[in-house]
């Protein structure tokens, strides 16, 4: 396994199976605070072989503070 980087991030991993396999953070594939997207590519042919999710343990998901949340008022 051969990590691909630059200076200041890994841009990908290289698998001894001959597998590309790349972090995304487009939300169209699923990546959202708490989730981790991966696509694996062939390098014979640099056709897309799977995506995968997973959760993010390192990312806390932020949700609302249901005390914080005002709710309308109305006279009657």
């Amino acid at each position: 396994m051969i990590e691909l980087r630059c200076q200041n991030k890994m841009h990908g991993i290289l698998s001894d199976e001959g597998l590309v396999e790349v972090k995304c953070d487009s939300r169209k594939c699923g990546a959202r605070p708490g989730v981790i997207v991966l696509h694996r590519f062939s390098l014979a042919d640099g056709s897309p072989i799977e995506t995968l999710r997973f959760k993010n343990p390192d990312k806390e998901v932020k949700t609302r503070d249901a005390s914080r949340i005002r709710s309308a008022v109305r006279s009657a």
